[in-house]
């Protein structure tokens, strides 16, 4: 992740926490969430894991459906003020396959298995989800969705 990407988010997740205001998401592309050189972010388990295994996950259902867009949806800060880090578990995946082929493609390792697979009844991302782009802008989600395409979240407990 980018020094822009990390001066956006934040403020954002700071203010979200300060006011209670959990109604907007923040989404980052995997590549830039899950770097294993980048000690700002922390993904399931990393610490036990690493972040390779969901790399080779994400990157089996790309070779299965090229049109496919992967985001890690961040859900706050913590560490102290000199070394803060953000963290998620949850995936939002934008795909032309079934959930049956989700399922199937994210429940194939047996040691990184997801709590949850779904798909999302509600895709009007407009105004509750913003990708952070390479410049540190804010991109509403729904620019990011194709119309042939369905929502998945996929979550680690």
């Amino acid at each position: 992740m980018n020094a822009q990407q990390k001066s956006t988010i934040l403020p954002l997740l700071k203010d979200a926490e300060t006011n209670r205001n959990y109604e907007t998401d923040y989404w980052f592309s995997y590549k830039d969430f899950l770097d294993p050189t980048d000690n700002f972010t922390d993904f399931q388990c990393e610490c036990l894991d690493g972040k390779l295994g969901y790399i080779a996950l994400i990157e089996n259902l790309i070779n299965m459906d090229e049109t496919a867009k992967v985001f890690v949806q961040v859900y706050g800060v913590d560490g102290d003020d000199d070394e803060p880090f953000i963290y998620a578990d949850t995936l939002i995946i934008f795909s032309k396959l079934s959930l049956a082929e989700i399922n199937q493609i994210f429940n194939e390792p047996k040691d990184i298995f997801p709590s949850e697979i779904g798909e999302y009844e509600y895709t009007d991302f407009s105004q509750s989800a913003f990708l952070i782009g390479d410049n540190g802008e804010l991109i509403p989600g729904a620019k990011l969705l194709n119309d042939d395409q369905f929502v998945y979240y996929c979550w680690w407990d």
